[in-house]
């Protein structure tokens, strides 16, 4: 009866032993590699919660300024009061079956709209009796600043109490004379009762207009129209638009395109 015994094991040869530990290094790498990439996508994760954190926060704060700002801005330019016969933030002069219409928006501070009415203002006037264009005109103020008594905003109450108490015909016979008479920047513009003087040879009545002037009836609704000025996209005056198209040179576009009617 023969013993079977296991064959003796032989040695590694230098080459196996290298091999070998080069497994076990590149299998050590493997597992380092996977750590890391875990690490990396741990970071990445909670990196992107702060963000999300963070950009909850930067909206509640947003939220919360705009209420304070809504607060403080209608404590500052009262109620927003409509006057007759205003359309939105438009006061539309010429027939509503006008073929064209024109917007224009301006602040009665600004010289640019000065110098653009008097390079269109002679046109313009001629198209809307001739009933080819109708012009909506949008007044904003912003430039209170660039006088020593608030003129932009006073000035743009008066017209709106104008068309409030004597209708459109008045309007447009104020803003064309208030347009020809702009104060310059950084001096202070006509007082209320200068105001109200040239109102009452638009066709206003003062009895009427003065408590609306004296109250600034219509503050609040110019700061809407402003603010709804900038949300449309504007940033200047005057800004024209001819049939919803903006104009970029409406000095010499404007003329030309009644022209061509």
């Amino acid at each position: 009866m023969s013993n079977h015994r296991p064959a003796k094991k032989q040695p590694l040869s230098a080459a196996q032993r290298a091999e070998a530990q080069a497994k076990q290094a590149a299998k050590a790498d493997r597992r380092a590699a996977r750590k890391e990439e875990e690490r990396l996508a741990q970071e990445a994760a909670a990196k992107k919660s702060r963000n999300r954190t963070l950009v909850a926060m930067v909206a509640g704060v947003a939220v919360v300024a705009l209420v304070i700002w809504g607060f403080m801005k209608l404590t500052d330019d009262g109620p927003v009061n409509d006057p007759k016969g205003a359309d939105g933030f438009s006061v539309v002069v010429g027939d509503a079956d006008a073929p064209m219409t024109v917007t224009i928006y301006e602040d009665l501070q600004c010289p640019a709209c000065a110098n653009l009415e008097n390079a269109i203002g002679e046109s313009v006037n001629e198209a809307i009796e001739a009933g080819r264009i109708k012009v909506e005109y949008r007044i904003v103020s912003f430039l209170d600043h660039a006088s020593g008594n608030d003129y932009s905003s006073r000035a743009g109450n008066i017209l709106l109490a104008v068309q409030h108490t004597a209708g459109t015909d008045a309007f447009k016979s104020l803003h064309d004379t208030l347009f020809a008479n702009q104060p310059q920047e950084g001096t202070d513009g006509p007082e209320d009762d200068e105001l109200i003087a040239k109102a009452v040879e638009a066709g206003a009545v003062e009895d009427e207009v003065r408590p609306l002037q004296e109250n600034m009836e219509f503050k609040g609704w110019l700061a809407a129209a402003t603010d709804q000025w900038s949300k449309d996209g504007f940033n200047s005056t005057p800004t024209v638009l001819v049939d919803g198209e903006q104009l970029e040179n409406p000095a010499s576009e404007l003329p030309a395109l009644i022209a061509a009617q």
